[in-house]
């Protein structure tokens, strides 16, 4: 009986760790959300308004609070350069004033640049 229990404690104690370890150690970045949180930027972006709308900014803030880590933020920054991409008639010098515009230091610049350089 006691075989069979201590065999049994080992087979759990074995699937406990290999449950653990195959799950992955973090959510990630959601991209998918920070793309959503800056889209209504579009239009200070793209020169059609003088001034970010407070929806903007807010999403902006959202992208800041959504990337605590260095990690986060590389991520971040990644993704947003990869958005920037995608729009018709960005304006390049607006999109690294974005944070600074909305009284927001993001820890990195939304640009279409090098992404490793955040500290």
């Amino acid at each position: 009986m006691k075989k069979v229990f201590v065999a049994f404690l080992t087979l759990q104690v074995v699937l406990v760790l290999t449950i653990i370890a195959a799950e992955p150690a973090g959510k990630g970045y959601n991209c998918e959300k920070a793309k959503s949180s800056v889209t209504p930027c579009i239009k200070y972006l793209t020169s059609k308004v003088d001034t970010p709308s407070a929806v903007c900014c807010n999403g902006v803030k959202e992208v800041k609070s959504s990337a605590p880590t260095k990690d986060e933020k590389i991520a971040a920054c990644q993704c947003l350069k990869e958005v920037t991409t995608h729009i018709p008639n960005l304006k390049e010098d607006r999109a690294t004033a974005l944070p600074k515009q909305c009284g927001v230091d993001a820890g990195f610049l939304i640009t279409k640049k090098n992404c490793s350089s955040i500290a």
